[in-house]
């Protein structure tokens, strides 16, 4: 019989802070942990070189193909 295959063990949990913002935080296997604060995502396409008028998943769909 095979030992199940184990994951990565990465968890992950969101936290309100005292700032008002949301942070999502990542804790890998050997407890290191990783914060992300959320932004609108729309926004956060346009930062990252997107334009026109599309809507969130086009313009996030337009910077994923140009990356590659």
């Amino acid at each position: 019989m095979k030992e199940k295959r184990e994951g990565f063990g990465l968890e992950m949990k969101t936290f309100d802070g005292a700032d008002g913002n949301s942070y999502l935080v990542f804790r890998t296997r050997n407890g290191s942990f990783h914060a992300f604060m959320e932004v609108e995502a729309k926004e956060a396409a346009r930062q990252c070189g997107a334009d026109g008028d599309k809507n969130t998943r086009g313009l996030w769909a337009e910077l994923w193909r140009e990356a590659d």
